[in-house]
């Protein structure tokens, strides 16, 4: 999992440094600069940094001179930077930049550079099991030697080092950024009724759920299957791999989803409805719930605006059940609500479950501030205050100063 993250001069964010749970969720007013972090990381994720590529991750696609922090009284830099740490020896640095600030279509460079620390982890393992190593390519080019010099020097006297295995080992410390992407569901896109972005297997609004859903297998299937008592009238819900039901009425053939769910209130004759007649709460629960359950999935991503199209109890309930999940299937989520409701879902003593306060200081730089600890604060009845109430009486901040 990611540990930490520092960030500088991108957006709205001149410099900060979070440290990161399994389950980090954001919460601040509207423009503080949550998506900022989001956005953040998907750069650093990225293989390409074009705008079609970036746009499929979820990011805004803007002006660099916009991406790049430009605050009154300073003078713009010409980069902005990311560094990752994965654990103790485990860090990387990315810088990007671009030749033309003020063209909208420039493609970012982008500058890499692994920490000494990354050479000490391989250095560990090739002690460990020198036997399995050959010697260096002598035909290796001079930018690989280059990049390969402080390891040479540290496995010097066993001469016995295979450059392709050392390029795994570095490609591998990139693993759990690989598939990064921000979640943003669109209820149309839900239905079947648009595709918009080309991610697999799952796009970033929500494409292609039917399709997901239909390639689980058992095991994820009764995982998902479990959480049926989430939505009170649900049935069931199958998926119409051959697209059949639509010569049978159930559908107007506008939806491309061959989704489909029962109505256990309704006569089991006439109780069927396809994604684009179905309720929006019933698709976003399904979302959720697929992507922390399925293997295809990334194991590592974010969600903007979770709480949108449910009940404030069901996202209560949701996040829990979430971060269940995220232990249980080795996920780590970045989150942003605006919602109360799902901040009485966290469970704050557990050190792997984070809430950050995001807010634009004085200066309009954003900054977060880690919650770690619930206020203990009482109502007129001596009762103490949820998460909820104590986010929206402004104890935990995260709410507009200005009125």
């Amino acid at each position: 999992m990611l540990k930490e993250i520092s960030i500088k001069n991108f957006k709205s964010i001149a410099e900060d440094t979070i440290q990161l749970g399994r389950v980090n969720v954001f919460i601040g007013e509207n423009g503080c600069g949550k998506s900022n972090i989001l956005e953040a990381v998907g750069f650093a994720s990225a293989d390409k940094h074009d705008n079609e590529y970036l746009a499929n991750l979820g990011i805004r696609v803007a002006k660099p001179s916009l991406i790049i922090s430009n605050f009154k009284g300073n003078r713009q830099k010409k980069y902005f930077s990311i560094d990752i740490k994965f654990n103790e020896k485990e860090n990387r640095s990315f810088s990007f930049y671009t030749e033309n600030k003020e063209n909208i279509n420039e493609t970012w460079n982008i500058e890499q550079m692994v920490s000494s620390n990354f050479f000490e982890t391989i250095y560990d393992l090739i002690s460990k099991n020198p036997n399995k190593f050959q010697e260096i390519a002598n035909s290796m080019g001079e930018k690989q030697a280059k990049e390969t010099e402080d390891l040479i020097t540290m496995v010097n006297e066993l001469k016995k080092v295979d450059y392709k295995t050392i390029t795994e080992l570095r490609q591998n410390s990139n693993l759990h950024l690989q598939n990064f992407l921000i979640y943003s569901i669109n209820t149309l896109v839900l239905r079947g009724f648009t595709q918009e972005s080309r991610k697999e297997p799952v796009g970033i609004y929500g494409e292609n759920l039917d399709v997901l859903i239909a390639n689980f297998d058992k095991e994820e299937q009764k995982q998902l299957k479990k959480y049926n008592y989430l939505i009170d009238w649900l049935d069931n819900y199958f998926v119409d791999v051959n697209d059949l039901m639509k010569l049978k009425g159930y559908k107007l053939n506008r939806s491309k989803s061959t989704l489909y769910f029962s109505d256990k209130f309704m006569s089991k004759k006439n109780n069927i409805f396809s994604s684009e007649n179905a309720n929006e709460g019933i698709l976003h629960v399904l979302f959720y719930l697929a992507i922390m359950i399925s293997k295809r999935t990334p194991k590592f991503f974010a969600i903007d605006n979770i709480e949108s199209c449910l009940n404030p109890h069901l996202c209560q309930h949701l996040m829990v059940e979430m971060c269940k999940l995220a232990k249980e299937n080795d996920k780590q989520m970045l989150i942003t609500t605006h919602n109360p409701a799902i901040l009485d879902g966290l469970n704050l003593f557990d050190d792997e479950i984070r809430l950050f306060e995001v807010k634009r200081l004085e200066n309009g730089h954003s900054k977060t501030r880690r919650i770690k600890l619930k206020p203990e604060v009482q109502n007129e009845m001596g009762e103490k205050y949820k998460l909820s109430e104590l986010w929206t009486r402004g104890f935990l901040g995260a709410i507009s100063q200005n009125f």
